[in-house]
């Protein structure tokens, strides 16, 4: 075994076998020229012996050697360097030979005697065929980097509901690593929120039978650390369908839009609050003159007539008015809002700590923080942001009083950073969310709740409400990057 000695080139090292000297050395040369380092060999001990040291990507076989054919050398060649590229080189060219070179993996045939253009011919080839799945193995990583890291949920589904793939992107969003969701039995259908399930899991039935009909869904999902996100779920269509038969598999992708849930809360809970603060306005207008009469007739007819009690209803219930008419116009008046960075998990820490000093506070046992350590500021107000954080633990209070546990969770969504109050047991219920942030509770019970709702729509963020048999969940929602344009007054 030689090997010629030369320009290295791109380091790549040929294999060239022969038992005629003088055809090694052709070889050899033109491959040295071409910028690579021959590594010669004339019996095929040896160039089994140097491939058990060394990958090469290419080699040039005589068909004829001692021992054992360059057919059978190129078999055993194959086994341990499935990669090989393989040149056959004969003075005896036949159908035959053809065939079984081929069968073995060889993409260029060289009879002899050939000439050097032939042979530089062949090497072109060889660097094109190189080139070429250089580019597709670039390709491939483009592929599949794009597949594992774009930013929303692709999966493989069997028709038993079992993943058979899903990328990376799962762990940003749903917070489970691949390995996590494919090993578990019927994973993905567990993520999904109860009330969605039933809807989602038909829809993927009728896209295994029918998969060139694809289908998109809106479906809640449940983060690994217990928040609800918003996705929708889309199946991608097959390309082609097999006599009509039901597919095997269904290709998916899952798009996170718990920021575009976000934003249209926000419009609406914008646009409640504007047509709120124009009929409020107008109903304490027209309220408080009448009402002032009314209390100042009320009580001269008191004064004759002290024993009357209809009279002492009459100014029980205009302060009853008056009251409702000063709790409107508390929730009108101008907030000044003054917003900076700030740790929204320091704020909620300083609120516990706070009314952890009060005689009525909660018990260590009914209560629990849970705070994302990377959360990222947010640019809010912090004194408003606590006068919210204080009314929906005072909320969480009246829950444990009655049994139950008060849950707090930070965690963030894209642009977003969310406070999750979660109130488990205890009986709270709301019958009417729609009135839940209104300001006219007769008892004011719920008047923190709807100045914290106006609070934060100040602020540019969304308070909202969900419920179901076991709990009750007050979320606070803040932009966590983009900043209000007018800062100072609210309206």
């Amino acid at each position: 075994m030689g090997v010629a000695k030369g320009h290295q080139g791109d380091g790549h090292r040929i294999l060239v076998v022969d038992d005629e000297h003088s055809i090694c050395r052709m070889v050899a040369k033109v491959v040295q020229g071409a910028g690579y380092v021959p590594v010669v060999c004339h019996h095929p001990r040896e160039a089994l012996e140097a491939a058990q040291s060394e990958m090469f990507p290419l080699a040039f076989l005589d068909i004829r050697l001692p021992e054992m054919s360059g057919l059978e050398l190129a078999a055993k060649l194959k086994e341990s360097n499935p990669l090989l590229e393989m040149v056959f080189m004969t003075g005896y060219g036949t159908i035959e030979n053809a065939v079984e070179a081929i069968k073995v993996g060889a993409y260029d045939f060289l009879r002899k005697p050939f000439n050097i253009s032939e042979l530089k011919l062949c090497i072109r080839r060889f660097q094109e065929r190189e080139a070429l799945k250089e580019k597709i193995r670039l390709a491939e990583g483009r592929y599949f980097q794009l597949v594992q890291h774009i930013p929303l949920v692709i999966f493989v589904l069997r028709k038993d509901f079992q993943l058979d793939f899903i990328n990376e992107a799962c762990s940003k969003i749903l917070g489970f690593g691949p390995e996590e969701a494919v090993h578990v039995e019927g994973w993905l259908l567990e993520r999904m929120h109860p009330d969605d399930r039933p809807r989602i899991e038909s829809l993927f039935q009728s896209a295994f039978e029918s998969g060139a009909t694809p289908f998109s869904a809106e479906c809640r999902f449940h983060h690994k650390k217990g928040q609800i996100l918003h996705t929708i779920v889309k199946s991608i269509p097959r390309l082609e369908q097999v006599n009509g038969m039901e597919a095997e598999q269904l290709e998916g992708i899952v798009v996170d839009i718990t920021d575009r849930v976000f934003l249209e809360k926000a419009l609406v809970q914008k646009e409640k609050l504007k047509t709120l603060g124009a009929i409020s306005a107008e109903v304490a207008h027209e309220i408080r003159n009448p009402l002032v009469s009314l209390g100042g007739f009320a009580r001269r007819l008191q004064k004759k007539y002290p024993q009357t009690p209809e009279i002492d209803i009459i100014l029980n219930e205009s302060q009853r008015l008056e009251k409702i008419l000063d709790r409107i116009k508390n929730y009108l008046k101008p907030l000044e809002i003054r917003p900076r960075e700030c740790s929204v998990n320091e704020v909620l820490t300083n609120c516990f700590k706070l009314l952890s000093s009060e005689a009525d506070s909660p018990e260590a046992a009914g209560s629990s923080l849970d705070l994302d350590s990377q959360l990222p500021l947010a640019y809010i107000d912090p004194d408003i942001l606590s006068e919210v954080f204080i009314n929906l633990i005072r909320k969480g209070e009246e829950n444990i009083r009655k049994g139950g546990r008060l849950t707090v969770r930070t965690f963030e969504s894209g642009e977003n950073v969310h406070v999750e109050f979660r109130n488990e047991g205890g009986g709270l219920k709301i019958r009417d969310q729609e009135e839940l942030f209104l300001p006219f509770d007769e008892g004011g019970e719920s008047i923190g709740l709807s100045l914290s709702y106006r609070l934060l729509k100040n602020m540019g963020g969304v308070l909202s409400f969900s419920q179901d048999a076991s709990f009750a969940v007050f979320t606070v929602t803040l932009p966590k990057t983009v900043r209000p344009e007018e800062e100072g007054t609210g309206d």
